[in-house]
């Protein structure tokens, strides 16, 4: 018996998402995944030369579909085997579930095929399986990436602002966005201008080590996107992380996900329980979760901050 094993990360949304001009004036839709480690999936793949491909458990159409890409690029169309996912990424939330279970699965193959794909070569397998893809292939890189191209715009060389974060699903109904159904956004050529305006403010804030200016960058994008998608609560979100003590907010720009950004160790603000317990109340969120994301290079740990349903403590 041939097998092997693949792992992905998830993300928890976007510092920035839109369409952006190249220096030759093209435009292209590209976003900014914010890394978070407590989400993710793992795959085992069973390879047997002939038969059919199933992938367990129900529903995984899409990972499925990628693990045939991965194995006909290795040059074993035709071959079947059994993929097993395990997810602990909540879909529909804007956390990149089905990317994070695709490239799991084409790491898996690759594993059991003693073969190796690069990140680019994944990411071209992933948005040819799911139509689109985040960056999950990259790890914390911090890139520029047209999503449904499977491509780096652009590499800002650096990972990721080391941000403090407390997460959240801001519908109340838990179900989340069908993104298969979300027609991408039609910006002005206003909005254009102001997308590209916040990408050059996030450059600019990487490049200093400006955690209030990348978590500035992050709100305007998010806010900028509510013409778009509304996220349930925007306003009160909003006031409420200048309550608290937060840089600024992010979202899931085609999810319903999103995170209070502080500096490491900075979330201590003596109304911070206050202003969640106000959100839970206001607008239905079930409860929250807290990690580290960036080059900060502590572990992260997944901590509830409040919830209702003990039995799962890390999500909503």
């Amino acid at each position: 018996m041939i097998r092997g094993r693949g792992i992905a990360h998830a993300h928890h949304g976007e510092f920035l998402q839109g369409v952006f001009r190249s220096p030759g004036g093209a435009r292209r839709r590209g976003l900014v995944s914010l890394p978070c480690g407590i989400f993710g999936s793992e795959a085992s793949f069973v390879y047997r030369p002939k038969g059919v491909l199933a992938a367990g458990p129900g529903g995984k159409w899409k990972a499925r579909r990628a693990a045939e890409i991965a194995l006909s690029r290795l040059g074993r169309g035709g071959a079947g085997g059994r993929l097993t996912l395990r997810c602990r990424v909540p879909p529909r939330l804007g956390l990149g579930s089905s990317t994070s279970d695709a490239v799991a699965a084409i790491r898996a193959v690759a594993d059991a095929l003693g073969a190796r794909f690069s990140a680019e070569e994944i990411s071209s397998i992933a948005v040819e399986a799911e139509r689109a893809s985040d960056p999950a292939a990259y790890g914390r890189r911090c890139l520029l990436f047209a999503q449904r191209e499977g491509e780096v715009i652009e590499d800002f060389r650096r990972a990721a602002p080391d941000f403090e974060v407390i997460g959240f699903n801001a519908d109340p109904t838990g179900r989340g966005v069908d993104t298969l159904k979300l027609t991408p956004p039609a910006y002005s050529t206003a909005e254009i201008d102001r997308c590209d305006a916040i990408l050059a403010a996030f450059r600019c804030a990487l490049e200093r080590g400006d955690l209030a200016g990348a978590a500035g960058a992050a709100t305007r994008s998010a806010r900028l996107n509510q013409r778009h998608l509304r996220l349930n609560g925007f306003d009160l979100i909003e006031e409420t992380a200048e309550r608290i003590g937060a840089l600024g907010i992010q979202i899931a720009h085609s999810g319903s996900v999103a995170g209070f950004l502080f500096p490491p160790g900075g979330a201590a603000h003596p109304d911070l329980a206050k202003g969640l317990a106000a959100l839970r109340s206001e607008i239905g969120i079930a409860g929250f979760w807290r990690f580290r994301t960036g080059g900060g290079g502590a572990p992260e740990i997944q901590i509830p901050v409040t919830h209702r349903h003990r039995r799962r403590p890390a999500l909503v």
